[in-house]
């Protein structure tokens, strides 16, 4: 694989993670908000059966109508906390999406470095070479210039 082209590999897996990591932010935030208002709803529903226990009425028609507000309430409860479910199921997705995209770009920067890291040796033992034919040549010429 050619650098240019595993640059631009590096710079997709970039775009791809961080694209996924606004994704997962995203969920994390919807996730926190569907708890909150279940969390509004339960409070409201414990308020209003405190209120009612407080003020036990014996009017029928005042019962009823506390009853249907609490299944109402109740039944909004229960929309919530699968909404609630919901949200933190996509947050679980989009976490392991992040992952898997931070590890795809890591194995693009680690195969990058290694290529960096043995093109650094290359150039290190060419060098040498040249330095240790230069010193070769120089004692060639100091051996072969002491016996004329």
């Amino acid at each position: 694989m050619k650098r240019r082209t595993l640059e631009q590999l590096i710079e997709q897996a970039r775009r791809m993670r961080d694209d996924a990591a606004t994704r997962a932010t995203g969920a994390h935030r919807d996730a926190e908000n569907a708890q909150r208002t279940l969390d509004v709803l339960s409070t409201y529903l414990g308020e209003h059966l405190r209120g009612a226990a407080a003020r036990p009425y014996a009017d029928p028609a005042l019962l009823q109508v506390r009853e249907r507000f609490t299944r109402k309430l109740d039944a909004a409860i229960g929309e919530q906390t699968s909404v609630r479910d919901t949200f933190h199921d996509a947050m679980a997705r989009r976490r392991g999406e992040l992952i898997d995209r931070q590890r795809r770009l890591l194995a693009f920067e680690t195969l990058q470095a290694r290529r960096e890291a043995a093109l650094e040796r290359r150039r290190e033992r060419a060098e040498q070479r040249q330095t240790d034919e230069i010193a070769a040549r120089a004692a060639n010429r100091r051996a072969g210039g002491g016996t004329r």
